[in-house]
Formats: C-alpha cells, structure tokens, sequence
C-alpha cells in the first residue's frame, strides 16, 4: 500500500458467517473457499494487483487456488508459549485460550508441505509482514477485462436485513446478536461486516458492496435464505437494492446521542473488544475519539433516506435494542 500498489485485504473469516454449517462442510473451509474465490474477482475487477488473505486454513490440504489468479500461500508459525501471549491481549476466557493453543499445536505438526512455512517467534509484526513481502512472488491480479469468478451476484430470493447508523451507534454488535438469535433456533442465516469487505488501496472504486454481493451469493447457494449485513452510513439503499436487485432488502439506521457514542467509544478502547481490521478506537486518543465523533455526528440528524427506519437505540440495553431491531423489521 505504502509502495503505491493496487492493494487489497480480507479476512478468511469475514467469508464463512454462515451458520448452522452445510452438510459435508463443518468448520465451513469449503464454504469460506467458494467465497474467497468470488471476493478476489470483484478485488481483481477493481484493479488491486496485490490481494492479502488472513486467516485459519485447513492443515491437511495444500493452500486453495483461485482459478486466473496467481496464489502465494504461507503458513506462520510460532511456539505455543509466544501464540499465549498474542491471545492474552485478547481477554478471551482461559479455557478458549487452551483449547485455541491445543488445536494450533496439532495443526502446526501436521501442516501439508505445499504451505511454505514462516517462523515469527519473538518477531514483531512488521519484521514478519518484510519477510513474507520478500518470498512473495506476485503477478498481477486479472484487470478490468477478466470474467468474475465465483457465483452470480443475481442469485435470487432471500431475505436481507441491513443495518447502518453512525459510527458507535451500535450496528455491528447488534447486527451479531441479531444473526445469532437465528443460529442458536436452528435457522440457517448469514453475516457479513460490509466494513471488513472494503478493504482496498490505491484503486479508483469501492469494492466493499460488490463483495457483498458474492458473499450473499454463495452463502445463498449453502442454503442461507436470510442475511444479516451491517454496514457503513455513507452506502445509500439506493446502490444497496442495485447490488441485491431480486433480494428483499429491509433498512434499519440505527440512532444514538453524541454522548452516548462517546461512552462506547471510551469503553472500546479502555476495555478492549473484538480485534478487527482497520479499528482506530482500540487505541486511540481522546482527540481522536472526538474527532469521530464529531464527525459521525451530523447523521444522527439526517431524516431517514428512501425505505429508510430510524430506531433510537441511545437508551435501550443490548438485548432490548436486538428485541425493538427484529420487533421493527419483522425479522
């Protein structure tokens, strides 16, 4: 990115909220695979020459290929004392801190020889990234011209809850717990951060919607009749119905007062939380906060936008903003 590259970033597991799992695909690998296939295409479509995946991959098989790309796959490895460290910072409970080091240990021992291996035992992440950089022989991505790969964006039917709102008002965590009320009740749902689908440098388009799109797509052809998309402000319906044209789109804007992002934001950042990509609270200043706010401020008072619901989540604890969610959009 910072060489000026067409770049692009995804996370395997941003491709695989799809639950219950389909038959034959438990831990979903196939699943995340057919998706990642798509993504790269709409990358590839958009001109990113340089694709980083991250992410769990099944030991067993060698890497995936993605039919006109060139793949680069490495494994990165570390002792188990150094993985204990990276996952502290994560406040996981300790019995998932265990049962995560056990199965990477066993995953590490048994690793197909097609992966080449990288050691990041006491190596920051940057020394790491310089070094896979370095063994990274790249060709370039298909351009403008090459057919997307993966299953068609047209895929109809289905049933699709979208929520925004300004930053902090509470979409993502919401938008979670929404999916998994239908995964513990046995219905097959999926989940997608349009955020960490957006990821792209150096281009001339957006790419996050498109990615979307494929990712309903296949979760589609798994059998997942409803989807839950949590999503940026700055996406109009308008181009939302255009990516999902036969899907039945419902639009929630969540809404909460200046002081009461603030307080999430602060409580994010002193408290920690889920560590994803691209997050600039985690660790940010008070300036910084603030200027977050301000920023998203403004849209907490635009009117609703065409098909638009506004539902004041401010005071509502996290189960009763979940309950008015599904109670307003029939979910």
């Amino acid at each position: 990115m910072a060489e000026g590259v067409a770049s692009g970033f995804v996370d395997i597991d941003q491709l695989g909220m799809c639950y219950p799992p389909p038959a034959g695909d438990p831990d979903r690998w196939a699943l995340k695979e057919r998706a990642l296939t798509a993504v790269a295409g709409e990358f590839a479509r958009a001109g990113v020459a340089r694709l980083v995946v991250s992410g769990v991959a099944w030991p067993d098989d060698p890497p995936p290929t993605i039919p006109g790309i060139s793949v680069h796959s490495v494994w990165l490895d570390a002792s188990e004392e150094t993985r204990r460290e990276r996952l502290d910072v994560r406040r996981n409970e300790p019995e998932q801190v265990e049962r995560s080091l056990a199965a990477g240990t066993a995953e590490a021992a048994r690793v197909h020889p097609a992966w080449e291996r990288v050691d990041t035992e006491r190596r920051s992440a940057a020394a790491t990234a310089e070094d896979v950089l370095a063994r990274w022989r790249v060709t370039a991505m298909p351009g403008e011209s090459a057919e997307p790969a993966g299953p068609d964006a047209g895929l109809g039917g289905g049933r699709v809850l979208w929520i925004t709102g300004p930053r902090l008002a509470g979409a993502s965590r919401i938008g979670w717990e929404v999916a998994t009320h239908d995964w513990e009740a046995g219905r097959r749902v999926g989940f997608a951060d349009v955020r960490q689908l957006s990821f792209a440098w150096n281009v001339d388009r957006p790419v996050g919607l498109a990615n979307l799109a494929r990712v309903h797509a296949t979760f589609q052809q798994a059998g997942a009749r409803r989807f839950v998309a949590v999503a940026p402000w700055e996406i109009e319906p308008e181009a939302v119905r255009a990516a999902l044209p036969t899907s039945e789109v419902v639009f929630l804007r969540l809404s909460a007062p200046d002081a009461e992002r603030r307080a999430r934001a602060l409580s994010r950042r002193d408290e920690g939380g889920p560590l994803l990509a691209g997050d600039d609270i985690l660790h940010a200043s008070d300036a910084v906060i603030a200027r977050i706010i301000h920023t998203s401020g403004a849209r907490w008072k635009v009117p609703p936008r065409d098909e638009e619901q506004i539902i004041e989540v401010g005071d509502l604890s996290l189960a009763d903003a979940v309950a008015a969610v599904r109670r307003s959009s029939g979910w």
